[in-house]
């Protein structure tokens, strides 16, 4: 994004400035400072922070841990700036919370699908009367012809 305004959006700086449109002036360094600031942290760190995060879990988790930012940040707003919110916010925030930690439990236990195990356990719990009981092949041939414990020395000498 950053290579593309650079390359394509710079001449409609000049284009506004000329027309009337908005006036063009380079910042001073407070501001340029703040913009630089604001970059690194704004933008690397969060960038960084989110690899590292993706590293240590999957892409999805790192990504749905995104999601959470907006309810998180209104939260923080909540406690610390005493802005009230209507219950609609809680009525969307509780879904995304829901969501990010049934995804966080599916890839943990490896694709784990809690709605087909219900769904088998369901299914043979009602076909439980109706199922042919089948015998293990090892218990069908109770007796051995070959004895299962080894012949001795003195047995095999004679």
């Amino acid at each position: 994004v950053g290579l593309f305004n650079l390359l394509l959006l710079w001449p409609g700086f000049f284009l506004l400035h000329y027309t009337g449109f908005g006036d063009f002036e380079f910042p001073n360094k407070v501001v340029l400072m703040c913009i630089i600031i604001n970059g690194l942290i704004g933008t690397v760190l969060s960038e960084f922070l989110w690899l590292w995060g993706c590293f240590l879990t999957s892409s999805l988790i790192g990504t749905l841990a995104l999601s959470l930012t907006i309810p998180l940040s209104i939260i923080a707003d909540m406690c610390m700036k005493k802005v009230q919110f209507s219950w609609l916010f809680f009525a969307g925030a509780i879904p995304v919370f829901f969501s990010f930690f049934i995804a966080t439990l599916l890839c943990h236990y490896n694709n784990w699908d809690p709605v087909m195990v219900g769904i088998r356990r369901v299914f043979a719990f009602i076909c439980r009367k109706h199922r042919i009981q089948r015998v293990p092949e090892d218990s069908e041939q109770c007796e051995s012809l070959i004895p299962m414990h080894g012949v001795s020395q003195e047995d095999g000498a004679s």
